[in-house]
């Protein structure tokens, strides 16, 4: 029924508004990297997030790279997958490099390049700043949308609370994650709502765009403050909150493998870190 029921939101939703959200779904699979318990994943990507900020060497940005190409391909992704849903992440990551090359005239001088009066000088500092700020970019967002695309949102949500999160705090990402569907129907029921009055959408220059969102986004704000309050009526009728804890339909409890991985995990990374930090 869940999946009846993305498939007509995505098949009504526009193309502008498909784009804009491709990334933030989970992509169902059962992969190696789909199987792991989702604190497992998610100790892993603090750990690694952590040693990309700590790392100064471009070799060691470059080989955390190939692994999250490794981990891609381990969840069944693939590297077509990655060039599609994040390629703009790509091409930002280049123009910052480019940025950093032509503004930092630093270090030592590697390259220069003259036609005239224009001349073009690459320095070490510039290219190899930029490099890194590049790799930490890409990497950063890469193995959050690795993440997000391995990991159901509802079994990671179960996990936390289990773990000691307070179950209103899993409630509300819970219920933030389930409406995000609702609220994209909600859009294109306004937008078609609109366009049928005549309201021309398509097509608009900057300055109409603007004048054109009141048309489309103040019904869904009008919409969403009605469905808030809705679910807290609902919430205040079941007595939401009543009792300090609660019990759980599916258990997501840590196996012993699984505490296992999340105290080697960050050794794994804190060694590779000090391998590149003392020894290369």
């Amino acid at each position: 029924m869940m999946n009846l029921f993305r498939h007509i939101i995505l098949k009504r939703t526009p193309i502008s508004v498909r784009s804009l959200f491709s990334g933030l779904t989970y992509v169902e699979g059962s992969s190696p990297i789909h199987l792991l318990h989702p604190l497992v994943k998610l100790v892993a990507l603090l750990s690694f997030s952590f040693t990309v900020f700590a790392l100064t060497s471009c070799l060691g940005g470059i080989i955390l790279f190939c692994l999250l190409l490794i981990f891609y391909r381990w969840a069944n992704l693939g590297l077509t997958f990655f060039l599609t849903k994040l390629r703009f992440i790509l091409i930002f990551g280049f123009l910052v490099f480019m940025i950093q090359v032509l503004a930092v005239k630093e270090g030592a001088l590697i390259w220069q390049f003259s036609l005239g009066r224009f001349s073009f000088t690459v320095w070490s500092a510039g290219l190899f700043g930029g490099l890194r700020m590049m790799l930490r970019l890409i990497n950063i967002i890469s193995s959050s949308y690795l993440f997000i695309a391995t990991t159901d949102p509802n079994r990671l949500a179960y996990a936390l609370m289990q773990a000691g999160l307070p179950y209103r705090f899993g409630f509300m990402l819970i219920t933030a994650l389930r409406f995000i569907p609702v609220f994209h129907l909600e859009l294109v029921q306004v937008r078609n709502a609109q366009m049928a009055k005549g309201i021309e959408l398509e097509g608009l220059s900057l300055g109409k765009m603007f004048r054109a969102v009141k048309y489309l986004y103040v019904p869904l704000v009008i919409s969403a403050l009605s469905k808030v309050d809705e679910l807290t009526i609902s919430m205040e009728n079941r007595a939401f909150g009543l009792y300090s804890a609660r019990t759980y339909l599916n258990g997501e409890g840590l196996s012993g493998k699984d505490k296992l991985a999340i105290l080697l995990i960050p050794l794994v990374f804190l060694a590779f870190y000090l391998i590149f930090r003392f020894l290369i």
